[in-house]
């Protein structure tokens, strides 16, 4: 299967396209490289042997996003993990996380829509637990009453 992996040069989803390709997945990531290098993509093929697909995008991009879609017309499932994710960051700058959390998704879904791709993984943040007395980390968890979240 060939799955689309958005961030997938950032930490979990170079890990995740590691365990993609050790199972003979094929691996298409886009990442537009704000909080990750492109030197990446080269210890994956080194811990895999294999190569993944990359796309310099952003999400946001719809018609650059149109390109991978059409490039790569097989695509089974995404596994988002595109996102903004510092917590302090977000509230002093709130809009710049809706458009790229927000938007970026739902440029993904009407993407995967239009290329008839209905298997989705959206990754999420735990912050809202605040640090958890034990692990792993259930969702009926008491929330953080710090969190902005």
């Amino acid at each position: 299967m060939r799955i689309l992996v958005t961030g997938g040069l950032g930490f979990i989803g170079s890990h995740t396209a590691v365990e993609l390709l050790d199972n003979g997945h094929d691996v298409v990531i886009v990442d537009n490289l704000s909080n990750s290098k492109i030197e990446v993509l080269d210890k994956i093929k080194q811990i895999t042997g294999k190569e993944a697909s990359f796309y310099k995008i952003d999400i946001c991009d719809m018609e650059a996003l149109e390109n991978v879609f059409e490039e790569n017309k097989d695509i089974f499932g995404v596994i988002h993990f595109a996102g903004y994710k510092a917590v302090g960051e977000s509230v002093k700058k709130p809009i710049m996380y809706y458009e790229n959390n927000l938007v970026s998704t739902l440029h993904l879904c009407k993407k995967m829509l239009e290329h008839e791709c209905y298997k989705f993984i959206f990754s999420s943040s735990a912050t809202v637990y605040g640090s958890p007395k034990e692990l792993p980390i259930r969702e009926d968890f008491p929330l953080s009453t710090t969190n902005p979240y």
